[in-house]
């Protein structure tokens, strides 16, 4: 077997990895034990730190697959962690008078150990060794110092580079549900895309399902009996015995003029995916 030949098989056995421990992440916020919680996102988070062991930069950049997996778990851990933190943050503060009554009356005695402990005050008739008081010396007055403005705060360019990211990362995870849910049997690939209302976002669509393709997640094949494209959800059984290259992708090329053709040609009056923002 050839070096290249390796690193792809490689590869794939990692991103089979990222996507098992996305799932786990996933099931995890339904987990109502915090401290379990807290385990299971830690033990992610070395299982990621050890596949990223594993390859090197080259091999990074010919599989640039795996970097996207890997930010998709990283923010489903750190998603994680912030809701342990809010959920450990938010019982800091709860009292309950009733049941502070309650353990009151039933450890009695706790409450009258605690006064023979005390230390006692101690008391002194002696007074000080000077019988003079110290001379008070005058102070010097204090110099003000004039405090420079602080400098306006610059916030940072890429912020908002990141949150457009996130919120894409966001949306093709719901096209991705949405195909799950909806699209089990198969979907034509122009009725899934094609928004008559919206040629933006039938664009954006397009792109939201080359995405899922490229990390096959979903598949486009030709239906036999229309000879048109349709779009299905990949079974987890399939994503691990398939050998996903990083190539596969599905784009279809489309302008304003050949848009309103394909709505006109296939009658479509209502978008079929309504994703919210």
């Amino acid at each position: 077997m050839s070096m290249s030949s390796t690193s792809i098989h490689s590869s794939h056995d990692r991103k089979v990895k990222y996507r098992a421990i996305l799932r786990s992440l996933n099931s995890e916020q339904e987990n109502d034990n915090n401290e379990q919680r807290m385990e299971n996102t830690a033990a992610a988070v070395q299982e990621v730190q050890s596949l990223l062991a594993e390859g090197g930069v080259e091999e990074r950049v010919r599989h640039p697959g795996e970097n996207y997996l890997d930010s998709r778990v990283l923010k489903a851990a750190s998603d994680l962690a912030i809701s342990c933190s809010e959920a450990v943050s938010g019982m800091e503060n709860n009292y309950d008078k009733h049941e502070f009554a309650l353990r009151i009356s039933e450890n009695p005695k706790f409450w009258e150990l605690t006064f023979p402990r005390e230390v006692p005050v101690i008391c002194s008739l002696h007074g000080t060794f000077a019988p003079t008081p110290p001379e008070q010396r005058p102070r010097a007055p204090r110099r003000r110092v004039e405090r420079q403005e602080a400098a306006a705060l610059k916030a940072p360019e890429n912020v908002e580079r990141l949150e457009k990211t996130d919120e894409a990362s966001e949306l093709v995870n719901r096209v991705h549900r949405f195909i799950t849910r909806k699209c089990r049997e198969g979907v034509s690939y122009y009725h899934l895309v094609l928004d008559p209302t919206s040629f933006t976002k039938s664009v954006e669509n397009i792109y939201y399902v080359s995405f899922l393709v490229r990390d096959g997640l979903v598949s486009v094949y030709t239906n036999e009996e229309f000879g048109l494209p349709f779009v299905k959800p990949v079974t987890t059984q399939a994503q691990r015995n398939s050998d996903i290259s990083d190539e596969n992708q599905f784009i279809v090329s489309i302008d304003m003029e050949r848009w309103r053709k394909l709505i006109s040609a296939f009658g479509i009056e209502s978008p079929m995916m309504v994703l919210k923002t």
